[in-house]
């Protein structure tokens, strides 16, 4: 494993001699550590691990989904085994992904992402950074023992709320656009973590069917799954079947047992 700071964004990179590219993005608030379970189980891929703008070692970059792409396109040129990559993308990383294979088709190979969301406009639109920086706060006095017991032994690190500014937070939680985004032609997996209960962790069903079809413009191939065990941060809750699932769309090989399909 290799790490470097260049003039754009810090990553990490592991088994740089494959000849295939995995980029892994990773979701709000987070890093390229959140990764760290996930990384072991996808020996055999060149493994590129950004940290996001405003993120970990590249927090004295400014957030926008704009930025980000912008970044990690020029991290898939210069360090990506010609210049192209399969993404994947998990929360506010499958938004980057996404945006990426829209803008840069010709980088991408194929998409997987997990988590998918957005953000609209409403009134209560401007209060929700205070909310989301608060509640940051005091996720981290809770035991981790407690949310794992809570999330089916999800291990989630505390966030660094030094890095986690109120700044940051209203640049993340700014919102998109109802539309969503343009078609684009990569093949692409949408995964829906589907287990709540005492801790709301299930992501959007809906968005992911709005974001299913306009995919299926782009690309016929383009599927959805939801799996009603997993919870939304499942890389930190069953690390091996994330890898598993990422290591079968990009073979083109049926998803693990347990994943069921999204008909839109």
């Amino acid at each position: 494993m290799s790490s470097e700071l260049n003039h754009q964004i810090s990553h990490s990179s592991w088994i740089p001699d494959s000849p295939t590219t995995i980029i892994l993005i990773h979701g709000a608030f987070a890093s390229s550590t959140w990764w760290d379970l996930v990384i072991p189980h996808l020996s055999g891929y060149h493994i590129l691990a950004p940290n996001l703008p405003g993120h970990g070692q590249s927090s004295e970059k400014e957030f926008s989904i704009q930025n980000a792409t912008t970044t990690i396109t020029q991290l898939i040129r210069s360090h990506a085994k010609d210049s192209h990559a399969h993404i994947v993308g998990h929360s506010l990383g499958a938004r980057v992904a996404i945006h990426i294979a829209e803008t840069n088709p010709s980088l991408v190979d194929s998409v997987f992402i997990s988590g998918y969301g957005s953000l609209p406009q409403t009134a209560l639109t401007p209060y929700i950074p205070y909310a989301v920086w608060m509640t940051q706060r005091l996720e981290n006095l809770v035991p981790r023992s407690v949310i794992r017991w809570a999330m089916d032994g999800t291990d989630i690190p505390r966030i660094d709320t030094r890095l986690s500014t109120l700044r940051l937070c209203q640049s993340v939680m700014a919102p998109t656009e109802t539309k969503g985004p343009k078609p684009w032609n990569a093949r692409t997996c949408i995964i829906v973590a589907g287990k709540g209960g005492i801790v709301p962790s299930a992501d959007s069903r809906s968005a992911a069917v709005r974001l299913l079809e306009i995919g299926k413009l782009g690309n016929k191939s383009t599927v959805a799954f939801w799996h009603p065990d997993m919870r939304h941060p499942w890389i930190r809750q069953d690390p091996g079947l994330f890898a598993d699932s990422v290591k079968a769309w990009i073979e083109g090989r049926e998803l693990p047992h347990g994943f069921e399909m999204i008909v839109s």
